[in-house]
């Protein structure tokens, strides 16, 4: 009979094991959502198949996962927000992602930010 602190060490193991599975699809989700919808406006990864449109592409998702400011409650914030105006008219409108896809895009750039 296995000793209870072995069945309880081997179910954290097993949990975590999970919780990263979940946590690399939920990323990998993001990729391929921003890819999508965020790509012509963005470089949102260094291999994405086709340059932004616009002439003066929008921040890439790298420099801004790497600003001091990328909290997971600002990006967030900034992803539902629409920040075009009559005056403004080509800055970034308001994707329309669900609340779900907001999480994954916005795990997506926080899981590019440079580890020093």
């Amino acid at each position: 009979m296995a000793k209870p602190g072995w069945v309880t060490l081997f179910c954290c193991v097993v949990f975590a094991a999970q919780a990263q599975v979940s946590h690399d699809q939920e990323v990998a989700r993001g990729r391929a959502i921003a890819a999508s919808v965020c790509s012509a406006c963005h470089v949102v990864a260094a291999d994405q198949a086709y340059a932004p449109i616009l002439r003066n592409p929008g921040p890439s998702f790298q420099s801004i996962a790497n600003k001091p400011t990328a909290t997971a409650d600002a990006l967030r914030q900034f992803i539902s927000t629409t920040h075009k105006t009559a005056g403004e008219p080509f800055r970034m409108p308001n994707p329309e992602l669900t609340d779900e896809m907001q999480e994954q895009v916005v795990g997506y750039i926080l899981s590019l930010r440079n580890r020093h």
